[in-house]
């Protein structure tokens, strides 16, 4: 019955999503990229709430509850951050994107510097932490099949279901259909969250809410508080804050900026933005859910942790319960992993392909080939190596937030050049993806502190540097990003040699 549940609702909301996405439009690549700019508040939320509520969101965070406690609270706060962030930030993007045609990250960054290595070096990297992102995706659908209807078919296998899935609605409607998709899962995965939550007190053999937390106190008396139940240094108070910190800077994500280009105007992205952080009270139900589990599961290693929540109600609620969790496990790991597929596909198609080859960036069939590629890869890279979602959620902030500086001072600094960002980005990198220069340059700060947080310090420190003895853009380029910084002339105005591919409205 559970399974036949959970085949019912992905089916179904695929199926319709995919239809809904494609009926009565002409697909070209700026329909598939960013639905036509046409997203209103309604469309645009879930779409926005769908790239926050992922298999992180679900198993990450009662992961690290269930391990921890105290630690994992810091859940509470990332979505909150992040809007406040994106309030000033994705008006800008949006603003930029409509006025010149752009659809994707590194269409911006080819026309703001007039520069098309930089759009091509900013869409390789972009590409590169799109597929780290959909590791955590897929990852976490093998856990949420593989624990609630058993390990005897291979997580391997569960996962390239699910990414044949997410290629064949994505083949159809680009971001329309994740968006349409997104509704259902969203409204879903509320439903399970509340049905779990209200039976967690029975489930757990206590009578009550505040006795599933009375008994996680005498259980774990160090669960309500830094670094937690044998927390140590990596889960620190210097940890929680830094993690939190760096999270604002995952708004240079590269799949936002198509996110971002979708919204019909600026008023639906700052409705959104305003209202989005109410969704992460949906939080409080998954650390509730999570200190119950702890009342009556074993402890677990780090990596069986991150099925905590799954293997509570595998063995705690009825089949119907288990089967709307992982109808909306499967929607919560492939909407995003279909934004991510999309944003990569446009990236490659664009500004790698698009740069050597111009009329491939407008290519409908080098798009859809892009998907299967992109899919492809993202199974191979999911299935080499198995982590806490934590650890690599962690890594993958890290990584992305380098890109952070370069998003703000291009909206912000008219003197800064492309070599300088360059050169900050490939600093940032190195420090985060090389252990010894991470170790090096972390010496300095507190025990704990993410290195995302020196790597961009040094990011930072690198571009102001480098600033003086490079070639600042031109007045019209500065424009792309600044439009206030002088009188606004069009996008014909610009030398077509430097130009990201456009394609016409409509």
């Amino acid at each position: 019955m559970a399974l036949a549940i959970a085949l019912v609702i992905t089916l179904g909301a695929a199926l319709g999503g995919g239809l809904l996405a494609a009926r009565g439009v002409r697909m070209n690549v700026a329909e598939w990229s960013v639905g036509g700019r046409r997203f209103g508040t309604v469309l645009f939320w879930f779409l926005l709430v769908g790239e926050t509520f992922t298999t992180f969101a679900l198993l990450g965070a009662s992961q690290g509850v269930f391990s921890g406690g105290a630690p994992g609270f810091y859940v509470l706060g990332t979505v909150v951050l992040f809007a406040a962030v994106g309030y000033w930030i994705t008006p800008r993007i949006w603003e930029a994107g409509k006025r010149h045609n752009l659809l994707t990250m590194g269409d911006y960054f080819t026309l703001r510097f007039a520069s098309p290595w930089l759009g091509r070096i900013m869409a390789l990297f972009g590409i590169v932490a799109l597929l780290l992102y959909t590791r955590v995706q897929l990852t976490g659908l093998g856990l949420i099949l593989g624990s609630l209807f058993g390990f005897d078919v291979s997580p391997t296998i569960y996962m390239i279901s699910g990414a044949m899935l997410v290629a064949v609605f994505v083949l159809v409607g680009g971001i329309r259909s994740a968006a349409f998709v997104a509704v259902v899962k969203d409204v879903l995965l509320v439903i399970a969250l509340l049905v779990v939550a209200l039976g967690g007190a029975q489930a757990a053999g206590v009578g009550s809410v505040v006795e599933v937390f009375a008994g996680v106190a005498a259980k774990y008396p160090a669960a309500a508080t830094l670094p937690g139940i044998g927390g140590s240094t990596s889960t620190n108070l210097w940890w929680w804050m830094s993690f939190l910190a760096l999270t604002p800077a995952t708004f240079a994500m590269p799949h936002q900026f198509q996110v971002a280009f979708s919204a019909k105007d600026v008023p639906t992205i700052r409705r959104n933005q305003i209202i989005q952080p109410l969704y992460s009270l949906f939080y409080v139900a998954i650390i509730y859910i999570a200190y119950a589990a702890m009342l009556v599961l074993p402890r677990l290693s780090n990596q069986d942790a991150n099925q905590s929540l799954l293997i509570f109600v595998h063995q705690h609620f009825p089949p119907a319960v288990i089967g709307l969790l992982a109808g909306a496990g499967i929607l919560v790991a492939t909407v995003p992993t279909a934004v991510l597929i999309v944003a990569a596909t446009g990236l490659f198609a664009r500004n790698v392909l698009g740069g050597a080859v111009r009329h491939w960036g407008e290519s409908m069939l080098v798009v859809r080939l892009g998907v299967v590629v992109f899919t492809v890869l993202a199974v191979l890279l999911s299935i080499s190596r198995s982590e806490q979602l934590v650890t690599i959620m962690t890594s993958m902030y890290s990584a992305i937030g380098q890109l952070a500086p370069a998003v703000v001072l291009s909206l912000t600094w008219r003197r800064v050049t492309a070599a300088a960002m360059t050169a900050g980005i490939v600093a940032g990198g190195l420090i985060v993806a090389v252990p010894v220069l991470g170790h090096l340059a972390l010496a300095p700060f507190p025990l704990g502190t993410v290195v995302g947080i020196p790597a961009l310090v040094i990011n930072l420190f690198v571009v102001l540097a480098v600033v003086p003895f490079s070639k600042p853009p031109a007045a019209e380029a500065v424009r792309v990003g600044m439009p206030d910084a002088a009188p606004s002339r069009t996008t014909a105005d610009l030398d077509m040699s430097v130009r990201a591919p456009v394609i016409p409205p409509g």
